[in-house]
């Protein structure tokens, strides 16, 4: 049942909708009640789900790509235009929804037709109605897995996670991008792990949830802040191609500028409950988190000299063409007692020096270099997370500090290859990681690669990483 709303909160969506009256188009303006987006388990009870059907049927089946009533046209839009690891990522699609759901409603002749969305942290196996691989099934393409269980994460819903936009410490946009997002699309994999996602029908209930964990994370305050509508970030459009875009100040809510909520409004408590830990690491979500038994395996590779890599760059140590198969791999990443001062000044907010050098250091970055995906691998199926490994005396048993950083996969790689145009350089940012860290500490870093499988992964060698550098930089980009 449907319980209306305080007489408060429906002032204040009253009052804003007014307040936004001028920049907003007509048609949002004339709702007077706001569509509700339901979970897929509800809606698949509805009269809504026939529409559905019958909407991707009808756009699958026609061959216009120009057309915006087929299907090949939203998959080029995501092709051409989406933003992944820049701001912007929520709000562009947030904005790339809203021109679907709408077309859906044209397609199917249904105006009460809204897209639906998968909840996954309660619902972690893909809906059954996506994988009957019946003829007429439209909802139906080939993947290689259908449980994203082992991908999810509480990290984005920490109360330390204060900030929305990508730039700023500790920024929701930045982390739920990187997870629950991107692995999402890895473990699922077939056209999921590439740029042409939108085929897999099932990508646009990932990302209705994507951004419903948006909504979630304004909705739970506790001292989180979007940068107000009077903030220049809202300045500007969201380009999807030459006849369609949007205000980005129309992205800026989903009720007062887009007449739609979710049935759903709140954050994930808990992971589910076959949520299966790996049993040697340990994300680290709000700090540091000792590692719960052992590394990974150490590989053997050539440590290239440390040198200067780029305006501004400068590579204290690394690793030469690391190879990563269906194992977790650790590799070493020693410097110099010189350097490793560098590196605990920049970790605590000073400037790091280089003897001999005249730049000044602001940041720390691991990089991935001259990155490839094997054949067998550009379908996804898997990931990688990867760890940072601190020596520290200031843990139980002098266990080393294992800090999460990032993932690696087959999602992550094609992207930066469509829209790099060239060999692919990927770049984590460290340096929030060491800080406390004593120089000493610092001179035997390791980062590890641990392996995410799903029920049917590929196995042998999947990524070539041509250089790995643990590289400082004069850019302040934390």
């Amino acid at each position: 049942m449907t319980q209306a709303r305080p007489g408060r909160r429906a002032f204040l969506e009253r009052s804003a909708l007014a307040l936004g009256a001028a920049s907003l188009p007509l048609e949002v303006l004339a709702q007077t009640t706001l569509k509700i987006r339901p979970e897929w388990q509800a809606f698949k009870t509805t009269p809504r789900y026939d529409s559905l059907l019958k909407a991707v049927r009808l756009m699958k089946a026609n061959t216009n790509a120009a057309d915006p009533n087929s299907w090949a046209y939203w998959t080029s839009i995501h092709l051409n235009k989406c933003p992944h690891s820049i701001p912007y990522f929520l709000a562009w699609h947030r904005g790339y929804l809203y021109h679907f759901e709408r077309r859906l409603r044209t397609v199917s002749g249904d105006s009460l037709l809204v897209l639906p969305y998968w909840d996954y942290y309660s619902y972690p196996n893909l809906p059954a109605e996506f994988t009957n691989p019946n003829n007429a099934n439209p909802l139906f393409v080939a993947r290689i897995n259908t449980n994203v269980r082992p991908v999810l994460t509480m990290a984005p819903f920490a109360p330390t996670v204060l900030n929305f936009q990508r730039g700023t410490s500790n920024a929701f946009e930045t982390l739920c991008e990187d997870a629950p997002h991107n692995p999402v699309h890895d473990l699922i994999g077939g056209v999921m792990a590439t740029m042409e996602s939108p085929i897999d029908p099932i990508f646009w209930l990932h990302h209705a949830n994507i951004d419903r964990l948006w909504v979630a994370w304004v909705s739970a305050g506790g001292g989180r802040k979007m940068p107000a509508t009077t903030n220049a970030y809202w300045s500007g459009t969201h380009v999807y191609n030459s006849s369609l875009s949007l205000s980005r100040l129309s992205t800026y809510s989903n009720r007062s500028s887009l007449g739609y909520r979710y049935a759903n409004e709140a954050l994930p408590t808990r992971l589910p409950l076959a949520r299966l830990a790996d049993p040697n690491i340990r994300r680290a979500q709000a700090g540091a988190r000792e590692l719960a038994s052992s590394l990974p395996p150490v590989g053997s590779f050539r440590i290239p000299s440390p040198r200067e890599t780029g305006k501004g760059r400068f590579a204290l140590s690394g690793a030469e063409k690391v190879g990563l198969d269906e194992n977790s791999l650790s590799v070493q990443l020693p410097i110099s007692a010189e350097h490793a001062r560098t590196l605990a000044a920049i970790g605590g907010n000073k400037a790091g020096r280089i003897p001999g050098r005249a730049d000044t250091y602001r940041s720390v970055h691991i990089t991935l270099d001259s990155v490839e995906l094997a054949e067998l691998a550009k379908q996804g199926g898997f990931y990688y997370e990867l760890y940072l490994n601190i020596p520290s005396r200031r843990t139980a048993l002098g266990r080393p500090l294992n800090l999460y950083i990032g993932n690696l996969g087959a999602f992550k790689i094609n992207s930066a290859a469509h829209h790099g145009g060239g060999a692919v350089q990927l770049r984590y940012p460290i340096r929030r990681h060491l800080a406390g860290a004593l120089a000493d500490e610092l001179s035997a870093l390791s980062l590890s690669f641990v392996r995410i499988n799903g029920d049917h992964s590929p196995r042998g060698g999947v990524i070539g990483v041509g250089e790995l550098r643990l590289e400082v930089s004069t850019e302040d980009d934390e």
